[in-house]
């Protein structure tokens, strides 16, 4: 089995789910996409769920790569909008995937692998948060409301700018955190 042939079939099925959705999706045209045969997909994937499956865990490892614990001898605001670039680097970069996860236009349970992950960094940013409470450099609040508020802020930011061209992900993480600090309102 070659390397090379599963990535060209994961690279044709994250076009193909980007472009028609997971129901409209087939086999047929993920390996008309990838340029090989019916018996060759079967090599290496048992189902059209089973290389969506591939293609949710490859999002979930990425994000896991680049998503790194606030170290508390550096700047935690500095870390954040790197963290949050990191992020939106990686959507532009791999914008078929980022719809696919944004998506969520198929069977619940295939999403359970990004939920669970989206889950994780909920709760770390609720314990960076409570953290920054406990050392008075955040004003005290609902930890878990503020922490869901990021990541849907952020998910629908990414939403946002996946079709547009001239994107800078330092803007976007600075934007994103100044809204945290400050908010809109103008003193």
């Amino acid at each position: 089995m070659s390397v090379q042939t599963r990535g060209r079939l994961l690279e044709a099925a994250k076009k193909i789910f980007s472009e028609k959705g997971y129901y409209n999706a087939q086999i047929s045209h993920i390996i008309d996409e990838a340029g090989v045969a019916r018996g060759t997909f079967y090599l290496y994937f048992k189902s059209k769920e089973d290389i969506f499956r591939e293609l949710l865990n490859e999002v979930v490892r990425e994000l896991r790569r680049r998503i790194k614990v606030v170290d508390p001898s550096r700047d935690p605001v500095q870390q954040v909008k790197e963290n949050i670039q990191r992020v939106v680097e990686l959507a532009l970069e791999e914008r078929e995937l980022a719809r696919i996860v944004l998506q969520r236009n198929c069977d619940p349970e295939l999403f359970s692998i990004t939920d669970r992950f989206f889950e994780e960094v909920v709760q770390l940013i609720k314990g960076s948060l409570d953290k920054g409470i406990a050392l008075g450099l955040i004003r005290p609040c609902n930890t878990e409301v503020v922490a869901r508020g990021v990541m849907g802020a952020l998910k629908e930011i990414i939403v946002g700018v996946l079709d547009k061209e001239d994107v800078d992900p330092s803007e976007i993480a600075d934007e994103i955190v100044e809204f945290g600090i400050k908010g809109v309102w103008s003193p």
